[in-house]
């Protein structure tokens, strides 16, 4: 009983928490696919994907958006049709940097080990958005990115509109739009609150403090331990840093801990089953691998500079 009063508790607040995020991104994937703006988005992006990736790294690491809560955001970016390689730069840097995050480990780890973890998540950002530029310019992606939506609508709305007058259009539009508002909420709801579900287990039943008998001493393994460590062990901003500096003061390496800081809020089990949901398994994969990566190499790059 205790266990489903505390599930409940953090699925509520954690919901209401995302729902302003939610229900913006949501109307606003839901306007673009209504009025085929997407057309004149692709037109914008269209030969511009290098100059993007760069503004989609900075604008994530400043956004506020948590790894489930970038979600909904990810999503209406890929309806309207812009290009992957941005998107990724910031599906990736939103939960490794933000304003909070870096107030937070500048006055509990100190001023390096913020500007360290704001330079690794520029540095896995721009990565993982040229990357993916390289695999879509190749083909390796394929054309289909967002995966189908509940009861999508695939028929020639050009033909079933030709014979009305602007203002039945417009009450047609208006009905769509309502519908794609209620397809896409359930599409990716359904998903995040899974994900919220499974985040209030981890953190019940895996506190982040029973990863100090694994990271609470140097050694050569330390960043690929921290980054297998973050999976399991949910480590939002609030909740890791006084484990790190704790850790730290152990024994633990910076370059260890920036790992795990990193691994912990990319690659956590809510954050990856968000993801999973509404991505092709390749796309999910390099989500994947550029974060497990990135964490990995930036925590040994620290240790050597």
């Amino acid at each position: 009983m205790e266990t489903l009063r505390f599930v409940l508790n953090f699925t509520i607040n954690a919901t209401i928490s995302i729902l302003p995020f939610f229900f913006l991104s949501v109307a606003v994937a839901s306007l673009i696919k209504t009025f085929k703006f997407e057309v004149h988005l692709k037109k914008a992006f269209y030969g511009r994907e290098f100059a993007s990736v760069p503004i989609a790294t900075t604008t994530g690491a400043f956004s506020p958006l948590c790894s489930c809560g970038v979600i909904p955001a990810i999503s209406a970016m890929l309806a309207s049709g812009i290009p992957l390689a941005p998107i990724m730069a910031f599906w990736i840097t939103s939960p490794l940097m933000s304003p909070e995050s870096f107030v937070l480990t500048y006055s509990i780890l100190g001023s390096e080990m913020a500007f360290a973890r704001l330079l690794a998540t520029i540095i896995i950002g721009l990565a993982a958005g040229y990357a993916t530029l390289y695999f879509s310019k190749s083909g390796i992606l394929g054309d289909k990115i967002l995966k189908k939506l509940q009861g999508e609508n695939c028929s020639n709305e050009a033909e079933l509109e030709k014979d009305l007058n602007s203002h039945e259009i417009m009450v047609v539009r208006a009905i769509q739009f309502l519908i794609n508002i209620k397809d896409m909420a359930i599409f990716i709801g359904k998903y995040i609150l899974i994900a919220f579900i499974i985040e209030a287990l981890i953190v019940l039943y895996i506190p982040i403090d029973v990863v100090g008998n694994l990271l609470g001493s140097s050694n050569r393994s330390g960043p690929i331990l921290a980054a297998l460590v973050g999976v399991p062990a949910y480590a939002s901003s609030i909740s890791a840093m006084p484990v790190v500096r704790g850790l730290m003061e152990l024994g633990m390496d910076k370059g260890t801990a920036l790992a795990f800081l990193i691994g912990g809020a990319a690659t956590s089990i809510p954050a990856m089953v968000a993801v999973f949901s509404i991505v092709k398994k390749k796309v999910f994969f390099i989500y994947l691998g550029f974060s497990m990566v990135g964490a990995v190499l930036c925590g040994y790059l620290y240790r050597l500079f």
